[in-house]
């Protein structure tokens, strides 16, 4: 009865001990504080953008301080309204001043107009604060203050991005120009013209609109000289530039429309309406075009604001992440910091982000990818075209001689023109997977849409597996919207490896990739069809696997193209090709092992009975322990997974080992104690193993589920 009472004290003695450490030995280290400050437009017209704005720093800030990416700092937020217009700067430099005097700033996120975030700048570099700006992209920006960096492209790789994909992209010709007499829209004027006189071309006509003023109306006398021209190009900020194309598109004028990046998102959308529909734009958040991390960026914007993010909300992000990158490799010192921004000048030095690797050139302005949106059905997707760079300057240069190919130069680089294949996919059944082996079988639905001008034939072919059998469901061309569309239904067998570690509490991602089959296969690129398909999301449970999630997207595959060709001096080219990804994630349902486990936990449950026992049945002690270790191996030699390494299952029967020998050892140690006249130690004994047992037990649980 004695042994009992004790029993009962000790047990519950483990328990108030166990949630006690718990609690205390996760305790999260004490962490300097460093503030970040936000600048930007809280009030007044551009305040929606301002939220935008906010709304990504915050979310950067808790994922930073969530991931622990910065050991010995945590971030800390301070937002200042510089309630600016386009053109107003006391405001800014006010708010500037407001953003200095706060204890710890460590750097500044804003503005978002070019002129208020230079007299800010003027503020931050007397103070030596590094500042970036999701936004602003007047190029003397960065240039004239060595704190500055801008995660936007400037003016001048805009405009001459732009008048490219123009004349190379789109294949227009005669291009009108309507601008505001401001920073912003004749900086992008001046380089657009430039950009046009390199390709031995000028503007149609070339109008200037007075943003104090502004009446679209003036616009009335050039409508005809809009109307005969292929596209209109746009230099101004998105609210004007709405007004604009309302006026213009009520009297009657279905010319395109072309515009940099305050045109490219959602914000522009709002003001122009119907009538922003096919409008083409600079649009430097486009998730159809980006990674998986981006997918999961989205994911947790969603969820966290449940709004979609724009590429104002995405660029103040980034700003962020650019920030922490900087921190985490020079620590807190802000000169440390910014020279080590001015160091990220080229594709080595660039730091991946969702949005595409992100680096400066000499004067702190980012040379990121760009990409070309259009609106259709009210939301920016991928053009049907886009601009992208050679990889190889030597090779470009030797097929443009070669082949007059439709390789051109910008900015002293080859680029070439890649067309869009929209690509979608719908999983009907997963079968036949097997972790161990890697590999299993998916029948889906497959569907290509793309401009055939370049492309008139399109396969695919799987990466990491094979087509079983494909058979076409339907193929042809549509000449309301010039494309090709051809879909199949698909079995096919994918090949990869399943990490298997923490079975049976694994999550397994089913990945099914798709290429293009062709030749050219690098002037295509795959993007999803469809952003958000749980409408057409069907679940696909089977066995023990829970249907969790499903994402899409795209990103480059490298694959050898020349093999020592002697036409390109022997050397050796890693092209890339586009791959399109459908990940279905599958969640092994832990619950249904809790049977299959079930009889090692009554057998470590058992085995503890042995310390409740006298020692005058050694030999029943002493056979419930052999008993236990013996029946939990020859159950795990009938449960054990056939890989080559230790799982979170194998990890539970080895220490149930363990346990099992404790018990044995403590038995015959007790036993023999009492043997030779010390029961009282071999008592003690007991009831410090009715102490520890539970307590490895515990341990083990905590260290396997955890």
């Amino acid at each position: 009865m004695k042994r009992i009472y004790f029993f009962l004290v000790i047990l519950a003695g483990l328990v108030v001990l166990a949630i006690a450490a718990h609690w205390n030995w996760f305790l999260p280290a004490k962490k300097e504080v460093l503030t970040i400050g936000l600048g930007g437009p809280m009030s007044g017209t551009y305040k929606e953008i301002g939220l935008s704005m906010r709304r990504g720093v915050e979310l950067a800030i808790k994922t930073i301080n969530k991931s622990n990416l910065l050991k010995h700092y945590e971030l800390k937020l301070a937002v200042v309204d510089d309630h600016s217009q386009t053109n107003t700067t006391v405001s800014a430099e006010k708010a500037a001043r407001e953003l200095v005097a706060i204890p710890n700033l460590t750097a500044v996120v804003g503005h978002y107009f070019s002129v208020p975030s230079a007299d800010a700048g003027d503020v931050y570099r007397m103070h030596s604060i590094p500042f970036v700006t999701p936004s602003a992209t007047l190029p003397s920006l960065t240039a004239n203050n060595e704190w500055a960096f801008g995660i936007m492209p400037d003016d001048y790789y805009q405009a001459t991005f732009l008048a490219n994909y123009v004349i190379h992209g789109l294949e227009r010709k005669k291009i009108a120009v309507i601008h505001s007499k401001d920073p912003y829209g004749n900086s992008l004027t001046d380089f657009f013209i430039n950009e046009l006189r390199v390709n031995e071309l000028a503007p149609s006509v070339n109008v200037a609109i007075d943003p104090k003023d502004f009446d679209p109306a003036l616009l009335k006398n050039w409508i005809d000289e809009f109307s005969n021209s292929d596209i209109v190009f746009l230099a101004m900020n998105y609210v004007h530039a709405a007004k604009v194309i309302q006026y213009l598109r009520k009297n009657g004028m279905n010319t395109d429309f072309i515009g940099s990046e305050s045109l490219g998102g959602t914000h522009f959308i709002q003001e122009a309406g119907i009538y922003a529909e096919d409008v083409y734009a600079v649009t430097p958040y486009l998730p159809s075009l980006f990674g998986e991390e981006s997918k999961h960026y989205q994911n947790d914007y969603i969820k966290e604001f449940q709004l979609e993010p724009d590429w104002v909300s995405t660029y103040s992000y980034e700003a962020v992440q650019l920030i922490a990158h900087a921190i985490g490799n020079v620590g807190r010192d802000t000169t440390k910091i910014r020279s080590f921004l001015r160091k990220m000048i080229s594709p080595l030095e660039a730091m991946p982000s969702i949005a595409g690797d992100l680096y400066f050139n000499g004067s702190g302005s980012s040379r990121r990818s760009l990409a070309v949106g259009q609106v259709k059905q009210g939301r920016f997707g991928p053009a049907r075209f886009q601009l992208t760079h050679v990889k190889y300057q030597e090779l470009a240069k030797a097929k443009k001689e070669a082949e007059s190919s439709e390789i051109f130069t910008m900015d002293g680089q080859y680029m070439k023109r890649a067309t869009v294949v929209y690509t979608g996919i719908y999983v009907s059944e997963i079968k036949a997977f097997n972790p161990v082996e890697g590999s299993f079988t998916a029948d889906f639905n497959l569907w290509f849409r793309w401009d055939p001008s370049k492309n008139s034939a399109l396969d695919f072919e799987m990466t990491y597996g094979k087509v079983l059998t494909a058979s076409i469901l339907e193929k042809y061309f549509d000449k309301k919207t010039n494309n090709n569309f051809i879909s199949y239904a698909v079995s096919a067998r994918m090949n990869d490896e399943f990490p298997l570690q923490e079975y049976p509490f694994d999550v397994q991602v089913l990945k099914i990739r798709i290429k293009p089959k062709v030749k050219t296969n690098e002037d295509l690129i795959l993007v999803t069809d469809i952003d958000d398909d749980s409408v057409l999301r069907k679940s696909l449970d089977f066995g023990p696997w829970k249907d969790s999630n499903h994402l899409q997207f795209t990103n480059n595959k490298e694959f050898l193209w020349s093999y020592r060709n002697p036409k390109y001096d022997r050397k050796l080219f890693m092209l890339d090709h586009s791959q399109y990804n459908y990940h279905v994630i599958m969640k092994r349902n832990s619950a249904a092992y809790v049977i299959t486990f079930l009889p090692l936990m009554i057998l470590v449950g058992t085995a503890y009975l042995i310390f409740t026992l006298d020692f005058d049945v050694f030999s029943s002690r002493y056979s419930i322990g052999v008993l236990s270790i013996l029946s939990a191996m020859s159950y795990h030699n009938v449960n054990k997974l056939g890989v080559g390494y230790l799982v979170r299952g194998d990890l539970f029967f080895l220490a149930s080992y363990v346990l099992f020998f404790y018990t044995i050892l403590e038995t015959s140690v007790s036993a023999y104690l009492k043997k030779i006249g010390h029961e009282t130690i071999a008592y003690r004994l007991d009831i410090a193993s009715m102490f520890f047992y539970p307590l490895v037990v515990w341990a083990a649980l905590w260290a396997l589920l955890k």
